[in-house]
């Protein structure tokens, strides 16, 4: 009985170990698939070996370890010097061959940055950075340069700035338009932190460009293309060269490793060449000083815009016929006199013929409607409640969260001018709980009457509640105000903080200061001319930085610069930290401009 039991317990043991097994085939599950591969492809061989000499033919070829893809070729591969047309770029297998159109210059080092062309074909691995470098003549050349290019208004890094060198080996171009007419003979592109860096230059004196080019032909060529240039010229300095002869044989894997290295080592020699032989260049934006009107169009009922490239204070725009005296025009400039505004009442013209005249340099008429387009309605839409109790004159003030800033008056601002200002008797502010009905007193605080300020003392550590009836502001457009309700409390001083800085000049150029707040708007701007400690009251709470801009033709504002003069864009410094100013405190800081 012993025996017989244990072989039963044996058979259903067996036998629901293969039910097991049954089951687990019937219900197959994913495949985990293993770890996400994130290794670069490696270039393992090529013919010509890289930093080959006396090399001949006009295609080079590259095999990698992988399977490999090429994302936006010609966006990211640089070639020093460009050749004239741009080379062929065809993958077979695992290798990579690159076949010139043109023929290649005698003893001449040729590089091949290919950025992050290059990727492997399953995880989109770039192989960044990889630099493929020949020599036409007996040597390579060994010179090296390295700089630094941001932007002339901010300091930020100009990213993806394609960084030009000229040989002045042309004598049928002037110098001054290589920029325009020729192709560079030397180009790399700036990284994330405006960095750049040239490797295996001839030993030779460079006139040097920065182009944000926006059509990618290494010309300047375009509107809105930014530049800089280098007021002499530049020399590179000597790095020793990686390979002095084409040792390696093309199929020796473990001597390409050994290539690759020597350029790291190279590249990294490069990385320490010190901050006094490195080149900074600040990129800019040239001012068109061409006058041009830029459009003009009807922004709303009884509203004219003229948008100009420039200010437009001298230039003279008039109606070709007689405009009637209830047309009432009143133009306004904007803060930078670039542009226009018409104010003017509505339903007087249907349309109006304008002369726009500035000297001989702008001579234009226009045609324009004084209808505003109506927008198609696709499907009918029901008003809302608030839409039915009609239209009135919409202002704006300068609180902002029901609060009014200290020592600041109160603005009213219209979206019309307005032409009668009327008392009313039911008028009252309410102080802290306390009700006064008073006349209130309003200031026309522009030429046109578009801002209007109370007159009225608002004291800190205190509530108010104000109430203006209708029709105490008639608009140009024939409305009046609704009724006013507004309700603003204003801080107290120990709600706010003080910087006193003080300010040292290596030399006395005219400076002007700004303190910068949130998405860099400046908050206060000052104009100096001496060493001096500014006093900076009354800060809201929050963090600051401060610029300092070197208005070397004093015209108080920043102006960019112009490469045909060879004007550079003005001096641009930032304080070395960022400022939190705290409420209720006082803050001492010093600043040396060099």
């Amino acid at each position: 009985m012993v025996k017989f039991a244990t072989n039963s317990l044996t058979f259903w043991l067996t036998f629901l170990a293969i039910l097991l097994v049954l089951i687990r085939c019937a219900n197959p599950v994913m495949p985990t698939g293993g770890l996400k591969d994130e290794v670069p492809p490696e270039a393992v061989s090529s013919v010509p070996a890289n930093f080959s000499v006396n090399v001949q033919g006009k295609s080079i070829s590259i095999t990698f370890n992988e399977f490999v893809k090429l994302d936006k070729i010609n966006e990211q591969v640089l070639i020093s010097p460009p050749p004239a047309t741009n080379p062929e770029f065809r993958l077979r297998g695992k290798t990579l061959t690159v076949r010139f159109e043109d023929e290649l210059m005698p003893s001449t080092t040729y590089t091949v940055f290919f950025g992050e062309a290059i990727v492997d074909l399953t995880e989109n691995n770039p192989l960044s950075g990889y630099t493929f470098v020949f020599s036409t003549g007996s040597v390579l050349d060994s010179m090296s340069l390295k700089g630094q290019v941001y932007n002339a208004f901010d300091l930020k890094a100009a990213e993806n700035a394609y960084v030009l060198l000229y040989l002045l080996n042309n004598d049928t171009i002037p110098v001054d338009s290589l920029p325009y007419l020729v192709k560079p003979y030397y180009v790399a592109r700036t990284n994330k932190l405006g960095a750049f860096r040239f490797q295996n230059l001839k030993d030779d004196a460079f006139k040097m460009f920065v182009l944000s080019d926006l059509n990618s032909n290494f010309i300047y060529d375009m509107p809105g293309e930014m530049i800089a240039f280098s007021d002499t010229l530049v020399r590179p300095i000597y790095v020793k060269p990686p390979i002095l002869d084409s040792v390696l044989k093309p199929d020796s894997i473990s001597k390409v490793k050994t290539v690759n290295a020597i350029a790291d080592s190279v590249s990294a020699i490069i990385d320490t060449i010190p901050e006094t032989v490195k080149l900074r260049l600040a990129l800019f934006q040239e001012t068109d000083s061409t006058q041009k009107l830029l459009r003009a169009e009807i922004v709303k009922p009884g509203l004219l815009r003229f948008a100009f490239r420039q200010n437009a204070r001298d230039i003279s725009i008039e109606s070709l016929q007689p405009l009637p005296d209830s047309f009432d025009l009143m133009p306004f400039f904007s803060a930078n006199s670039d542009t226009l505004l018409w104010y003017f009442r509505q339903n007087v013209l249907d349309s109006i013929h304008l002369s726009i005249q500035q000297d001989t340099l702008l001579n234009d008429t226009l045609h324009i409607s004084l209808k505003p387009r109506q927008a198609a309605q696709a499907r009918r839409i029901i008003p809302k409640e608030s839409d039915k109790k009609g239209d009135f004159l919409n202002y704006t003030t300068n609180t902002t969260g029901r609060r009014l800033e200290i020592n600041e008056a109160l603005k009213f601002t219209f979206d019309y001018p307005v032409t009668l200002l009327r008392d009313r008797d039911s008028a009252r502010i309410i102080t802290n709980a306390d009700t006064t009905f008073r006349t209130l007193q309003f200031e026309k605080h522009d030429s046109i009457g578009l801002v209007y300020k109370l007159a009225h003392n608002f004291e800190t550590e205190s509530s108010y509640s104000l109430q203006i009836p209708d029709s105490c502001f008639l608009g140009l457009n024939g409305l009046w105000n609704d009724t006013i309700r507004l309700s603003f409390k204003v801080p107290a001083l120990t709600d706010y903080g003080n910087l006193f800085l003080k300010l040292e000049f290596e030399s006395e150029p005219h400076i002007i200061l700004q303190l910068l707040g949130s998405k860099d708007v400046v908050v206060r701007e000052y104009y100096l001319s001496k060493e001096q400690t500014i006093q900076m009251e009354n800060l809201q709470p929050g963090k600051y930085r401060l610029k300092a801009i070197y208005d070397r033709n004093n015209n108080k504002r920043w102006d960019t610069g112009n490469y045909l003069k060879g004007i550079q864009p003005e001096k641009v410094l930032f304080f070395k930290k960022e400022l939190e100013i705290r409420a209720n405190w006082d803050f001492e800081e010093s600043w040396l401009l060099e």
